[in-house]
């Protein structure tokens, strides 16, 4: 009889072998390869039934093995393949090919920032293998937030993890002509992309559904859901297979996905002053930010550190590369003209149309809302103040603003009050000018101003009950002045709506409201001089929620609060943190 045979070790005794061999943890394999630590640690365990030659290729390159162990890391590869009766992916070159779609939009280029968000999409990744339904994650924002770079250029840096392919749809679900892309069609999509012959594609949602779901099972797929308009679109996309991972993108909350689906939500903020910075600097170069410091922070606070209007402005100032940054800043500095300024001509980059699409998902109260949201002096707005402005009951008020703060057309940065970024400001004054009538419109700020007056008035006879009273006209119909019920809540409401009564002074000045321009500083005055309080009063640096100056405060790190010590029927007290 001939020398017995050896049999070849495994795949995952050799990737092991080898790893040791050249003194790395998993951890330091997988950080020098580019995969991750779960992806490896599957490898070596075995549980990778048809390892991606790409991937191989690279721990090869980490490993920095001979062209002979290469050719046997590739051969056991081959083995395993034919042991368990896998086909091959197209494009590997060992077997029949399958389909391997790659459905991804092109590398987003310039993209900057975000690094904590990447960070959490990596560790949700590295989660997904304990899940028996695969991984979904919602990642919602506001308009030109940039949500759909950040999914596209994260799942280009995890090419590897899914060697089976990439799906990807637009599901047209904020798109200019109101109608999003139906899930059946999504679904028709994907079958042909997974090469299912045309004639063979079932007709029903239903039926597409389960050959979808079928065809998906057993393999590691990522499914991009881009622009989706509401969870009801994106549920019949979803795999449900442990190897598939879905990004949805969506300017609504998609709360129910994350509710009834166990979607993991990830919300896009407006960008940091420093990501902003850097994001100018990608597109213009460094050295001409450096040479204009001033100009470069001025542009940045203009356009509200949204990553599309950054990008509009970037682009401006490339196409006119001999014009100074302050003249750019200049020119954006007039908030009625700046969406103008921010205008493309294309409907996917302007900014005045991108807003528009959110808009016209809304319900008519719920767009008379954002409307008259323009109207107000700001910074920002309580669910009482609302309530006048726009003539309703608080209860109403508070479901409208609900509704638009799902769609990410406002912000609750705390609990009960809430906030525009000043280009959403622009263009709400903007709708309101062109929709509203002169009469409504002067109605709307007499309410927000007979709101704030008489609460005011109130409030001050609490700080000092022997001050001199002013006769006030009674409040328009419509208003509800908020309630305070003694000294400690007066300081605090007066507190907490100070720079909006700074605001709404400089509003009634300007608009012919002149009895509230001096009404309004007299009721202020007890708390502006402090001579109600005496040393008791607290001391209150001013103004702690305004936005801060570009060189200050990064997102996400709140500065202190106001103590309001406001308490109203049902609500608890209400403290500010900073507000963009």
């Amino acid at each position: 009889m001939g020398a017995r045979t050896e049999p070849e070790p495994g795949l995952h005794v050799l990737v092991r072998g080898y790893r040791s061999a050249a003194g790395l943890t998993q951890e330091e394999l997988a950080k020098r390869s580019g995969l991750s630590l779960r992806a490896l640690s599957d490898i070596e365990r075995g549980r990778t039934a048809r390892p991606n030659k790409h991937s191989l290729a690279l721990l090869a390159d980490a490993l920095e093995l001979s062209e002979p162990a290469r050719a046997r890391l590739m051969a056991a590869r081959r083995h395993l393949v034919a042991e368990v009766g896998c086909r091959e992916s197209a494009g590997d070159g060992d077997g029949p090919p399958v389909a391997m779609p790659r459905l991804l939009p092109a590398p987003v280029r310039c993209f900057t920032g975000r690094v904590a968000e990447l960070r959490v999409l990596n560790d949700l990744l590295e989660q997904a293998g304990s899940r028996s339904d695969g991984l979904i994650t919602a990642i919602t924002g506001t308009a030109g937030v940039g949500k759909t770079a950040l999914a596209v250029y994260w799942a280009r840096q995890h090419l590897a993890e899914f060697p089976d392919g990439q799906l990807y749809v637009d599901l047209r679900g904020f798109a200019p002509d109101g109608y999003p892309l139906p899930s059946a069609e999504a679904l028709g999509g994907f079958l042909e992309a997974l090469q299912v012959p045309s004639g063979q594609i079932p007709a029903t949602l239903d039926s597409r559904q389960a050959l979808y779901r079928g065809l998906l099972t057993g393999k590691r797929i990522l499914v991009l859901l881009d622009n989706a308009r509401d969870p009801a679109q994106v549920r019949p996309l979803l795999p449900g297979s442990p190897g598939c991972v879905v990004v949805a993108t969506s300017r609504s909350e998609l709360t129910g996905l994350v509710c009834a689906d166990d979607a993991r939500p990830l919300t896009l903020d407006l960008l940091t002053f420093a990501e902003a910075h850097e994001l100018l600097a990608a597109r213009l170069g460094a050295d001409r930010l450096a040479a204009e410091p001033a100009a470069t922070a001025e542009l940045i606070a203009l356009c509200a550190r949204l990553p599309l209007a950054l990008a509009i402005t970037a682009a401006r100032a490339a196409t006119r590369s001999q014009f100074p940054l302050a003249v750019l800043a200049a020119e954006l500095r007039d908030a009625r003209g700046r969406l103008d300024r921010l205008a493309t001509g294309e409907d996917a980059t302007d900014l005045r149309a991108v807003f528009s699409w959110s808009c016209h998902q809304l319900s008519a109260p719920n767009a008379r809302m954002f409307r008259l949201l323009g109207l107000h002096p700001g910074p920002d707005i309580t669910d009482a103040a609302a309530a006048s402005l726009a003539g309703l009951p608080r209860s109403e008020a508070r479901r409208l603003l609900a509704g638009l703060t799902r769609r990410h057309l406002l912000a609750e940065p705390v609990p009960g009050r809430y906030a525009l970024h000043d280009l959403l400001r622009a263009y709400a004054a903007e709708l309101a000018a062109a929709t509203e009538d002169e009469q409504d419109r002067r109605a709307a700020i007499g309410r927000t101003l007979d709101h704030y007056l008489h609460t005011a008035h109130a409030a001050a006879l609490l700080l000092k009950p022997s001050r001199e009273l002013i006769t006030l006209t009674p409040a328009r119909s419509g208003v509800t002045p908020e309630h305070v019920a003694d000294h400690l809540q007066a300081l605090g409401w007066f507190e907490a709506e100070r720079e909006v009564l700074l605001a709404a002074i400089a509003m009634a000045a300007e608009t012919g409201f002149d009895a509230y321009a001096w009404q309004l500083p007299s009721a202020m005055a007890d708390f502006l001089d402090g001579e109600a309080t005496g040393m008791s009063r607290p001391r209150f640096s001013a103004p702690r929620w305004l936005p801060p100056p570009a060189s200050e405060t990064p997102r996400g790190r709140p500065r202190p609060a106001a103590p309001s010590g406001r308490h109203t029927a049902g609500s608890p007290t209400t403290t500010r943190h900073v507000v963009t």
